[in-house]
């Protein structure tokens, strides 16, 4: 199986979803029958055992069903009636009866890898863990990778500590990879004692002191066990021994700003920011916890500002940008505000309230022409919402374009339901766009509307 494949199956392994389409796609049709595997077979038999495989191929499973039987009928000894039974029935849902008929294969062929991914995938659908657990334990002979369902499967069976193994082999064979390690978090969230975990890494530790990865598996398990003095000191002395290590800055900066020591979190936080090897989402939870940091330690903002301009716009941090610019937006420091809010809505675009927040900062920071480009898209993304037709027409009358504004005007008011302060609004830039073009009589027909729905609401 290909290794992409195998984080897909593993996730829906982890969650318990059905997947036999997934499954079945990545098993080799290596069992193609011609006539001669069949033996010496009657011609009726043939024509029969043919026109199920025909029947298979063009997904009409019960009348391949039905010609097998016929075959089975004529000549049980045959293990491909067997095969092809269980791959009609695992089609249609019929697991029992796929079962009975793969087991039936596999008491000829115990060691036969197709079967068995046949028959896993069956125990599985069934959610049959611990039938599935024991013929993945046989597929491992064949790719060690299968050890990535092994840990899933561990797992569901709540054997926590086979799963953590398991990984951990995994990771001696093949290296650290991101799918595991998301993996091995969430395992280890279960682990009520972790101390045979933890024994376990600090082996390992001393057997081969410069592997990187079991300080950060004991590093984690010591902070999930609330032993974060011991997290410190294995943090510490990783970066001692690897002091080009990156990932340790990962739990550094936490440590570093719970115990007050701003500088080197700082420091920490810019290593990892600017590393190549830590994951975008890491970065934006580290960033989120100064965030949080700042928000109560308002002498350290200038920092924050710093520490942004590292995190460039092109790695999908639309949500980090939208954490401060809702900081500043607190702050009262509109231009901040808006800054953040109009990098976020790059990978925002359907955001209603982030893009109404946008358009309101820029018209109260007289950024018309911005406005008004920007509330004519809004207006194609959400023709039913008369708010961005009140900011169109508001940009407009600023941009000395008070015909085109009272046209929007007029249409969005129509949108406008049950809000009399909405309605109010729409009458006093009708009354602006009137007076613009020196119409008083109207101008003053509208303030007044206005004036009337203000009393109202």
């Amino acid at each position: 199986m290909s290794s992409n494949w195998k984080h897909i199956y593993s996730l829906y392994l982890f969650l318990g979803i059905s997947c036999s389409t997934v499954f079945s796609q990545d098993i080799e049709p290596k069992q193609d029958v011609n006539v001669d595997d069949l033996g010496n077979v009657s011609d009726e038999f043939q024509e029969l055992f043919f026109e199920a495989l025909k029947q298979k191929a063009i997904t009409n499973y019960d009348k391949a069903i039905e010609a097998l039987e016929k075959c089975v009928e004529i000549d049980s000894s045959s293990k491909y009636l067997y095969l092809e039974l269980g791959k009609n029935y695992l089609e249609l849902k019929s697991y029992q009866k796929a079962e009975d008929n793969f087991n039936k294969v596999l008491k000829d062929k115990p060691n036969d890898r197709f079967i068995l991914e046949l028959l896993f995938e069956t125990y599985f659908q069934q959610h049959k863990y611990e039938e599935s657990t024991m013929i993945v334990e046989k597929l491992v002979r064949f790719n060690t990778m299968f050890k990535e369902q092994l840990a899933n499967l561990y797992f569901l069976e709540k054997r926590y500590n086979d799963a953590l193994t398991t990984l951990d082999e995994l990771d001696d064979e093949y290296g650290v990879d991101p799918y595991r390690e998301g993996l091995r978090k969430r395992i280890s969230s279960k682990v009520t004692n972790p101390n045979s975990q933890i024994s376990r890494l600090e082996k390992k530790i001393s057997e081969n002191p410069k592997e990187e990865q079991n300080y950060l598996n004991l590093i984690y398990l010591y902070s999930k066990n609330n032993q974060k003095e011991k997290a410190f000191e294995k943090a510490k002395l990783l970066l001692k021994k690897s002091p080009k290590s990156e990932f340790v800055h990962l739990a550094l900066y936490k440590f570093y700003l719970e115990e007050s020591n701003i500088q080197e979190a700082i420091n920490s936080i810019k290593i990892a920011l600017i590393s190549n090897k830590i994951d975008k989402k890491s970065k934006h939870k580290l960033i989120n916890d100064f965030l949080l940091f700042v928000d109560k330690n308002s002498q350290y903002e200038s920092q924050l500002l710093n520490i942004v301009s590292l995190l460039s716009d092109n790695e999908n941090s639309g949500s980090v940008f939208t954490e401060l610019g809702h900081y500043y937006y607190k702050k009262d420091d509109k231009e901040q505000a808006l800054n953040f809010y109009e990098r976020s809505i790059k990978n925002n675009v359907n955001d209603f309230t982030l893009l109404k927040r946008i358009l309101l900062l820029q018209l109260d920071l007289k950024r018309y022409e911005k406005a008004e480009t920007g509330s004519k898209l809004a207006i194609e993304l959400y023709p039913a919402q008369p708010i961005f037709y009140l900011i169109n027409g508001v940009s407009s009358i600023h941009l000395e374009k008070a015909e085109k504004a009272l046209d929007i005007l007029g249409v969005g008011i129509d949108y406008v339901i049950e809000d009399q302060k909405m309605e109010s609004d729409f009458y006093k830039q009708m009354s602006a766009a009137h007076q613009k073009l020196g119409d008083t009589t109207k101008a003053s027909e509208y303030k007044q509307k206005a004036n009337q729905l203000q009393k109202k609401s």
